[in-house]
């Protein structure tokens, strides 16, 4: 895809399937924060907000393919006239000035979903307090880069506008927009980082089965996907800021790897509310792992709807039917035990010719039976109840 002449078809393709894919995750996220969870809050707004300018990046890409981005400056077979190449200086000015405030925009955006996210869950103050520092950092940098970037002609903001901006940039003295690039690739890189490892002190203090907190955790984790892809598109930057004659070419990088960083933003961000759909998909392996209690029974482990419903064969002689001709004050005896932690065991007899045995024998000394016994319920399902 990546042709030697051409990388328009390449990002227009990437951008539309990219955002066509964060539009599907962001719908399963709000039905799932609908039908499933019941409401929507403040971070889902601000998420679809995100997708919105998301959009609007993705046709201001299709227009920077068209007007010439992702091309090599050698002319092409066809004849080339004057009109046409002002046609394309303007309409380059006008989507490239669109892009890059756009662009800034759509990932605070997206930085201020992910921590109003952690806000509503913040419940420790030290967690809570670096949470509105990271706003208020993200707040302040974005003003300052898009105000940079819109103002990049102080004296001459026409300029921005229109072709006179690939010539006589240094003649009105406008900001040189390479450091600028430079510096929000890295204020981008590790703010991403740190907004990934934020909540992970918290996440590893849950109270939760195992099974669950890793699936949290590996949740979260997805979001090391978008300092990586930033870190790529400061590559892309890289290679458009040395490319001299050939910027319009390499631009189409820079543009690319945006798309990726952009709509991997919104994918990992989205991720840890699409919990409830994933648990649905793999409700059998969580239920068994993470919602069913455990407890010992012989030498195994077993759920409590389990041991409430034995699958033994019912007998006439057996227990179940004996202990119901008992007195309601019979209690059996408990075995004695050697250590000095007691665990409450409930323990399957191996065979009913001993159960008959011990009934026999409670029965006939009931008397003597109580005034030995400590006070244990009658049952083995009140057993499991108690504990």
């Amino acid at each position: 895809m990546f042709a030697p002449y051409d990388l328009g078809d390449t990002v227009v393709y990437t951008a539309y399937s990219l955002t066509g894919l964060s539009t599907l995750v962001v719908a399963l996220r709000f039905y799932c924060r609908i039908w499933v969870v019941g409401k929507l809050k403040g971070y889902d707004y601000i998420m679809m907000f995100a997708l919105i300018c998301t959009w609007g990046v993705c046709v201001d890409n299709h227009f920077q393919m068209h007007f010439g981005s992702g091309e090599h400056p050698y002319p092409k077979e066809k004849a080339v006239t004057p009109a046409f190449t002002h046609y394309q200086l303007v309409g380059s000015a006008k989507s490239w000035y669109t892009y890059q405030i756009l662009y800034l925009a759509d990932l605070a955006i997206i930085k201020f979903s992910v921590l109003f996210f952690y806000l509503s869950i913040a419940t420790q103050r030290t967690f809570r307090v670096l949470v509105i520092i990271s706003m208020v950092v993200v707040a302040l940098f974005s003003i300052a880069l898009i105000m940079a970037n819109a103002i990049e002609c102080p004296r001459k903001p026409s300029l921005a506008l229109s072709p006179g901006i690939f010539v006589n940039r240094k003649k009105w003295q406008c900001y040189d927009l390479v450091p600028l690039y430079f510096v929000a690739a890295a204020f981008n890189i590790f703010s991403d980082a740190f907004i990934l490892l934020l909540p992970l002190p918290v996440l590893f203090k849950l109270r939760m089965p195992t099974l669950k907190r890793i699936s949290l955790l590996i949740l979260f984790s997805i979001g090391i996907l978008v300092p990586i892809a930033s870190g790529i598109r400061l590559w892309g930057i890289l290679l458009w800021a040395k490319s001299g004659n050939n910027a319009r070419y390499y631009g189409a990088y820079v543009v690319f790897w945006s798309q990726v960083e952009l709509n991997t933003a919104i994918i990992c961000a989205s991720a840890p509310s699409l919990q409830p759909l994933i648990k649905n998909i793999f409700g059998k392996l969580n239920r068994r792992f993470s919602r069913s209690a455990y407890y010992y029974y012989g030498d195994g482990t077993h759920s409590l709807s389990d041991l409430r419903r034995p699958r033994r064969p019912r007998d006439p002689n057996s227990l179940s039917d004996l202990d119901n001709s008992l007195p309601g004050t019979y209690q059996p005896k408990t075995p004695h035990r050697s250590t000095e932690h007691e665990l409450v065991i409930v323990k399957e007899f191996k065979d009913e010719e001993e159960i008959r045995d011990r009934v026999r024998h409670f029965a006939s000394q009931r008397s003597s039976a109580q005034s030995q016994l400590p006070k244990s319920p009658a049952r083995a399902h009140d057993t499991l109840a108690s504990g």
